[in-house]
């Protein structure tokens, strides 16, 4: 049986819900089939397991992120940009993929146990070559300093954008206005002031 596009689609919201708000191992086929209007059963004619549906929503998560990234790439104009990029659509993806974000920060031992970080690891360490790049390149051209390690920089940044969405007053920010105060409180520590 050749599933329809429209009832995959709804499995995987449904089922990225559930896995946000009751964890992976807590819900079941049968939550998934309730909340997806489909029979449990009819379920395997989409996917062959609850942990194939958990590796898709993954792999759409970062693939989208991955997508963002390259285009940021693309058209930045220099170093700076690009980091300005990568924070602006850090925060866009967690916005637009909240529960495929929760899973993704909540169920790393439950990914690991399972045989599904494949679905991210990857991903993860091009994305981070992203962000490593960039500040490479930008220590290079006497943008950024020197004295703050580029790894230490990049987890800083990384670690807090990720972190946000459980902050109490980031709800009085529109997505833009946080990307920009975000912009501004990282690099206006990371990069050299000019010479007067």
């Amino acid at each position: 049986m050749a599933a329809t596009p429209d009832r995959r689609d709804t499995i995987l919201e449904s089922s990225a819900e559930l896995f946000a708000k009751k964890g992976v191992a807590s819900t079941t086929v049968r939550d998934i089939g309730e909340s997806a209007g489909v029979f449990s059963g009819s379920l395997y004619h989409y996917f062959k397991s609850k942990n194939a549906i958990v590796a898709e929503l993954l792999r759409v998560f970062m693939a989208d992120i991955q997508e963002r990234f390259n285009q940021v790439e693309r058209s930045a104009d220099g170093p700076e940009d690009v980091l300005r990029g990568l924070i602006r659509e850090t925060l866009i993806v967690i916005e637009l993929h909240p529960h495929p974000t929760a899973i993704y920060q909540n169920e790393r031992t439950y990914l690991r146990d399972n045989d599904l970080l494949q679905s991210v690891d990857g991903p993860s360490r091009e994305v981070r070559e992203h962000w490593l790049k960039a500040i490479a390149e930008g220590v290079e051209q006497g943008i950024f300093r020197k004295d703050i390690a580029p790894e230490i920089f990049y987890r800083s940044v990384r670690d807090t954008l990720w972190s946000t969405n459980h902050w109490p007053d980031r709800q009085k920010y529109t997505t833009e206005e946080f990307a920009d105060l975000m912009i501004t409180l990282f690099l206006s520590g990371f990069r050299i002031p000019p010479k007067s």
